[in-house]
């Protein structure tokens, strides 16, 4: 057993294993699949798989999915298997990931991918934070962390996904959620730099660049330069957020007036009242947080042409 698909039945509205089906036809390889059944599945069976020796563990899903099957590569603060291969057959709503790795659609492309793709050394977030009861917890992402607005509109968005797709889904969760938001007062320390009070609508900690169904949030994050991206939304009112979403959606969001642009290494956050984060999609808890920047992690299996 070398290479292992952990499959997300749910994803992608249900098709995740016609999905794959598909995929796994165009590959002389046989895959052992495992099929997920309940949040945090996907982590557990990824690190079963390494340690039984798996070389190739591939997540069949959404960006959640692919987060999931990312923590299974760590242990604790251990990676588990350091030379092994992450693959990645998207088939959810957001596809904010994807996106940024330039992964191709159809299933002939996306085996080719997993074949004889380019293994691009990639670096992960290392998230400590604080789950809703208070306990501190640590997580791994690979994509984007972001607080403010951003766990309240992830979760939102999550609840009406499957009836409008994803970019729709987070489009009207963010509408609906600036409705009421009136902004959260928070402290970031950035490389142990004194700390930066602002009142945000929304902070993004990239490794990648999209998030919320294809919001551009950091547009010059590249995942493997050891750096965090961090674009800090001021507080916009809801006019002005709504006059400023086509240049978050079009990558002109570092030219607001009310943005600010950061690149760092490690980064602390913390609020004066409650304030919600998602990790790569998911809403896991609220701040104080801490996110450093774990280099050249995983080992993942992109199209020749990516970035």
């Amino acid at each position: 057993m070398t290479a292992v698909a952990i499959l997300n039945p749910r994803s992608g509205r249900g098709r995740a294993a016609t999905t794959w089906a598909l995929v796994q036809a165009h590959l002389q390889e046989q895959f052992e699949v495992r099929q997920t059944q309940a949040p945090g599945d996907a982590t557990a069976l990824a690190r079963d798989a390494l340690k039984r020796g798996a070389t190739t563990v591939v997540a069949v899903g959404g960006d959640g999915t692919v987060n999931e099957v990312v923590n299974g590569f760590f242990d604790g603060e251990r990676a588990v298997a350091p030379g092994a291969h992450l693959g990645i057959v998207s088939c959810g709503t957001g596809a904010d990931l994807p996106r940024t790795l330039r992964l191709p659609a159809t299933d002939t492309a996306v085996a080719a991918v997993l074949r004889d793709g380019f293994v691009q050394s990639v670096d992960v977030m290392k998230v400590r934070y604080t789950t809703p009861d208070g306990t501190p917890a640590l997580r791994y992402a690979i994509n984007i962390v972001s607080f403010g607005m951003g766990g309240t509109v992830a979760t939102r968005a999550k609840e009406s996904s499957r009836a409008l797709g994803g970019r729709a889904a987070f489009l009207a969760a963010t509408l609906r959620t600036a409705l009421t938001f009136s902004g959260r007062s928070v402290a970031l320390t950035l490389d142990g730099a004194p700390a930066i009070e602002a009142v945000i609508t929304n902070v993004a900690v990239g490794n990648g660049q999209f998030h919320g169904g294809g919001m551009w949030a950091c547009p010059l994050a590249r995942l493997d330069d050891g750096l965090l991206d961090v674009t800090l939304i001021q507080y916009l009112p809801l006019w002005n957020l709504v006059r400023s979403l086509p240049a978050l959606y079009a990558g002109r969001v570092l030219e607001h007036p009310k943005v600010q642009s950061h690149r760092v290494t490690r980064l602390e956050a913390d609020a004066r009242e409650p304030c919600a984060i998602e990790v790569d999609g998911e809403a896991l808890g609220r701040l104080p947080m801490e996110i450093s920047v774990v280099p050249q992690a995983i080992r993942l299996l992109v199209p020749r042409e990516a970035p």
